[in-house]
Formats: C-alpha cells, structure tokens, sequence
C-alpha cells in the first residue's frame, strides 16, 4: 500500500494558496454585508469632548447624560434621516477609500434646546466602534456656562444593546 507523504498532501494545498492571497482586502460594503451596522448618535446639554481634546475622545459624562438615538441596519444605498424631539438630522454613509473598512459620513444636524437652536452641517470619517464629535458649543453668561454636545458611531448590531 503507498503511502501518503507529507508532500503528497500538502501540494494540493499549496495550490489554493494563491486563491487566498489574491483576494483582496475587504471594503467597506462587503463589512456592511457582513455586519450589519448600527449607527448611534448621542446628544446632551454638556460637553462632549473636552476643550482641545481629540474628537474621539467624548467624556464619561457625556455617555451617562446624553440621550440616545439609534439606527440600525446602516445602508450607503440612500440618503437617511432620524429625528427626536430635540434632533434631527439627514445623512448620507458611503465607503470611504483610506482607511480600508471606513465611511464618509455627509450629514446636515439641527438640536433644539430650551435656549435656542443650534445647527452644523458637515463631512467626517467614520471607522466602526470609533467615536466621532459632530459639533458642541459653549457658551457663558451670567448664570454659567451652557454646553451642548453631539457625538456618533458605528457600532456592530450584535454588540449594541
């Protein structure tokens, strides 16, 4: 009876190889189909971020005061739009080149507080699980300082709660 040799068994699997390598990174729309996204967007009447900080990185107090709209199953086929009370915004998510997996957010935001109205329209990137500051203001006055903030991320369906 022949034997195998471990020659014998591994050449067929060399032979896959190149089929594995060649097959390119992933984009953003086969993530999409893969992992359905959710897109979460948080806004209060506090700072976000901290004053000079990086746009990722929002506060602890922030996630404990804000509220919470979210929108699941994220699609790049169309223009989007969500509203509350006191937010609402239109958006538009497509694949973004650099870095690979990422996404172009294009959006136009309205928050309306007991004091007024603020508005911002813009472009950001977006990488999955990453926060990303939309716009804040402060403002003070003789009574203290007013803060609103706004922040969003995609995050994975399964992990949201």
């Amino acid at each position: 009876m022949p034997r195998k040799t471990l020659r014998n068994i591994s050449l067929p699997a060399l032979f896959t190889l190149p089929a594995l390598t060649l097959a390119g990174q992933s984009t953003s729309v086969d993530y999409l189909a893969s992992k359905p996204l959710l897109l979460e967007i948080r806004y209060c009447e506090c700072p976000a971020t901290t004053p000079g900080g990086a746009p990722g990185d929002v506060l602890p107090e922030f996630l404990d005061e804000s509220r919470v709209l979210r929108v699941g199953a994220v699609t790049t086929e169309h223009s989007n739009f969500v509203a509350s009370r006191a937010l609402s915004m239109g958006y538009e998510i497509s694949p973004a080149e650099n870095p690979p997996g990422s996404f172009q957010l294009t959006y136009a935001s309205e928050y309306t507080t007991r004091d007024g109205t603020s508005s911002a329209q813009g472009t950001v990137l977006l990488e999955a699980g990453q926060w990303v500051s939309l716009f804040g203001s402060s403002h003070h006055t003789e009574a203290g300082a007013k803060h609103i903030g706004i922040a969003l991320r995609l995050v994975d369906q399964s992990a949201s709660q």
